[in-house]
């Protein structure tokens, strides 16, 4: 089951279902006070109101004040069972790590409303109050990436952050690395190693003099690094045993509390193998932390008494069942997009799971960069706290804004287009939704009326390369925004050092003629040709491209209409 936040603009899609639901416990003293109510609070925009999906269909309209639950509505189609009911609850609250789930009522419950509780965990106080508190078995499961691991780091600062405690650690490669820095618990260490971390602390291979700041020197290194590795089948591992060795401490290791278990596969065979840390001899652990980080032909393999291990992603990338298996009751998996396979698993229905994928991406896997780790870093941070916090606004970046402050800079906007062009932007439902529709294509993520001017900054942001390691108020992005448009941005100096294919996108982005970066120039040129056209051709675009056009006058208002 998932849940989502109900937006004002959003009403019209469950007005009709939400017409067809009926309390399932006396908040109000009718079902059609209870639904006005509901409506009253999405329409403010209060950000209490939420709907719990069932498989795609909506299941449940509940609104949470304070952590307490004030209304429920529960749609009168399809069985309804108390089973269904309060696991769909448990797994809303748990989603964000609540500490309980508290059900407030106006007036005494019914005796046998109560037993219900009751028999579902509930305490029931002063015959209107019912409240349950959960325990947590939270498991920790970080995927194989090679260098892309820092993400990891910034993720376990999240969840310290907000204090959720992991009883379980599963781990692959890079991941099962991160894991025993997890277990050591030791986060400012662990910062500071991946923020001065270069190549060669990993690996041992004569370095091209090229530096990495340039594709032409990216290349160089990489040849570099593939020729020493099939001369000497496979890199030495020498340099990551020794940080290894340097990083994780004998005394403190014997003092961890969580299950720690990381992957490697066994050659030649090609087994997984799962090795239980905490279990594992004192003599041993710091190979098998090495052969599960052993990506083999690249990198060489690790013996371990007569026998050959190599990197786990080649059996098991983001290793989910292992925690199943150790009972975990969430689990928060992070994948870092590493190679390697994903195991198919059937997640049980009351167990929740999160994912955390940044939508950006995060650099070579071999090749490590102590400027690029501290960006990624700060990205598995600000992410987290949007998925679990849920303290801040934005996809491809992070706002510390509200819905409310959003809309002042938004009406500011459309303001600008109406006066400007004479255009009224939201002149009818289908614009709306059409709008909204075609700019979610190209956002990834929810688009609604309410953040349509933030989804047009992060998308022009992310055209001009704006980094998305930090915090940022809308007034700061429309700085930085108003600044690139004079000054050309340094990826290199932005992010750190950056991958092949992010140089390949680089250049399609700023050369191909179909990229939408160009496409966007384009357009631009064509309306600022002809002044006493532009107002047409606006319209124009308006109807036929709505998202590219909508950045143009974006852009175009940040570089004339904020400053006003």
């Amino acid at each position: 089951m998932r849940s989502e936040e109900m937006i004002a603009s959003e009403w019209s899609d469950f007005s009709k279902q939400v017409s067809n639901s009926i309390q399932l416990f006396p908040f109000y003293e009718t079902h059609t006070l209870a639904r006005q109510v509901f409506r009253k609070k999405v329409r403010d925009n209060e950000s209490t109101a939420y709907v719990i999906y069932k498989g795609k269909n909506p299941y449940l309209f509940l609104t949470v004040e304070i952590g307490k639950v004030t209304n429920l509505l529960i749609l009168e189609t399809g069985k309804i069972t108390w089973r269904s009911f309060f696991l769909a609850i448990d797994l809303f609250f748990k989603q964000t790590f609540q500490l309980n789930s508290t059900f407030v009522f106006p007036q005494s419950l019914p005796l046998y409303l109560q037993e219900v509780f009751i028999k579902y965990g509930y305490t029931v106080t002063e015959n209107k109050v019912a409240s349950k508190d959960f325990s947590y078995r939270t498991a920790l499961v970080l995927g194989g990436g090679g260098a892309r691991g820092a993400y990891q780091i910034g993720v376990w600062q999240a969840l310290k952050e907000l204090a959720i405690p992991i009883k379980i650690i599963t781990g692959t490669s890079v991941g099962a690395l991160n894991g025993a820095l997890v277990l050591q618990d030791d986060f400012e260490a662990a910062k500071d190693m991946w923020e001065k971390i270069d190549t060669q602390k990993i690996l041992s291979f004569p370095v091209s003099t090229a530096s990495g700041d340039t594709f032409g020197g990216m290349m160089s290194q990489i040849g570099s690094f593939t020729v020493n590795a099939i001369q000497s089948n496979g890199v030495s591992t020498e340099p990551l045993q020794k940080l290894i060795h340097d990083t994780f401490s004998q005394e403190k290791m014997q003092q961890v509390t969580a299950d720690f278990y990381l992957v490697t596969t066994e050659l030649p065979n090609m087994m997984e193998k799962n090795i239980h840390f905490n279990t594992c001899p004192s003599d041993q652990w710091q190979k098998w932390l090495l052969a599960s980080a052993s990506f083999f032909p690249a990198m060489a393999a690790t013996k371990i008494a007569d026998k050959y291990y190599v990197d786990g992603g080649y059996r098991n990338n983001i290793p989910v069942d292992i925690a199943l298996r150790s009972d975990a009751t969430e689990c928060i998996i992070v994948d870092v997009k590493g190679p390697g396979i994903t195991k198919p698993v059937k997640i049980p229905a009351t167990t929740s799971c999160l994912t955390l994928q940044t939508p950006w991406s995060m650099g070579a896997v071999l090749l490590f960069d102590g400027a690029r780790s501290t960006k990624n870093i700060q990205l598995g941070y600000l992410e987290t706290m949007k998925a679990i916090g849920r303290k801040y606004l934005g996809y491809w970046y992070t706002f510390d804004e509200t819905i409310s402050s959003l809309e002042v800079f938004q009406q500011a906007f459309f303001t600008f287009i109406k006066q400007t062009y004479q255009i009224e932007l939201w002149h009818s439902a289908e614009r709306k939704n059409k709008i909204c529709k075609k700019l979610r294509r190209i956002y990834r993520d929810r688009v609604y009326t309410e953040n349509v001017g933030m989804v047009l900054v992060e998308l022009l942001a992310k055209t001009q390369e704006i980094s998305a390691s930090r915090l940022y108020t809308m007034q700061e992005l429309v700085a930085l925004l108003q600044q690139s448009n004079h000054v050309r941005t340094n990826l290199v100096e932005n992010i750190g050092m950056i991958s092949v294919q992010e140089w390949l996108k680089k250049y399609y982005e700023d050369y191909f003629l179909l990229s939408d970066k160009q496409q966007l120039a384009l357009m631009n040129n064509l309306l600022d040709s002809d002044e006493k056209e532009k107002p047409q051709r606006i319209a124009f675009l308006l109807d036929k491209l709505p998202a590219q056009a909508l950045q143009i006058l974006m852009k175009e208002f940040i570089l004339q209409g904020v400053d006003q």
